[in-house]
């Protein structure tokens, strides 16, 4: 195996479903690897920002408003970006709101409001997606989750619902697809920092490194399931939290 097995040179990657955590580290380091990428969210200035980023990496990159949450948009967003690159060779999801409250005080709508935006968004794309991969018979598709869909939280249910949804629609897909020349993965997000929220000391005690991590630390992840150096790798979740899963 050589290094440029990592490369993503020529490739098109859609980054879908966030605009705040995550889009623009992925982006820039896909574009970085040398991907042309695509960017859906909503409308935002951040969604601009984002492409802007990746675009100074080198790489083409281009930001399509869509509502996530409507799957007629989201297939909008799909042909949108076969019609600029001609392909889809990669799609990141990465759809993260967060919400905490007690069970019993959750109303209908929030609940709707949290699955719809953490969990329904990576279904839509993958759909949307994953009938043009199936047609190509290749393609990487990964999902960006965080830890607490294998873990439970107090006052966390509706958030730790959707992201089990995420992560076993990762482990189905990955079989259904197996012989599709499709891979289907995910990253596992512990504690990160985010723009404008200051740290929580007392929170970052209970991570191994005793730290938060850095949102560039997913798109480096990204860059490597997104590779031909792991067509053998597939219905994977890959931590990054700095060692807070390892805990009993």
């Amino acid at each position: 195996m050589t290094a440029k097995g990592f490369l993503l040179r020529d490739k098109v990657a859609l980054v879908a479903g966030d605009s705040k955590a995550w889009s623009k580290p992925v982006a820039e380091a896909l574009a970085g690897a040398g991907a042309n990428v695509a960017i859906a969210a909503k409308g935002s200035p951040r969604l601009t920002e984002a492409a802007e980023a990746a675009r100074k990496t080198g790489g083409k990159a281009m930001a399509i408003p869509t509502d996530v949450t409507n799957a007629a948009q989201v297939e909008e967003a799909v042909q949108k970006v076969i019609a600029a690159y001609g392909r889809i060779d990669i799609l990141v999801n990465a759809g993260d709101i967060h919400f905490f409250q007690p069970f019993v005080e959750i109303k209908s709508a929030e609940w709707d409001k949290v699955m719809d935006y953490n969990f329904k968004s990576a279904l839509n794309f993958c759909r949307a997606a994953g009938k043009h991969m199936l047609e190509r018979k290749k393609g990487r598709i990964i999902n960006v989750a965080s830890g607490l869909g294998e873990r439970g939280m107090a006052n966390g249910s509706a958030y730790c619902v959707a992201m089990g949804g995420v992560l076993q629609l990762t482990r189905a897909l990955a079989l259904e697809w197996a012989l599709q020349g499709i891979t289907v993965n995910a990253i596992g997000t512990g504690w990160f920092m985010e723009p404008g929220r200051p740290s929580d000391e007392t929170l970052a005690r209970y991570i191994p490194e005793k730290r938060y991590g850095k949102p560039e630390e997913i798109g480096s992840l990204a860059v490597y399931l997104a590779s031909d150096a792991t067509e053998f790798t597939t219905g994977q979740v890959m931590y990054v939290d700095g060692g807070l899963m390892a805990h009993a």
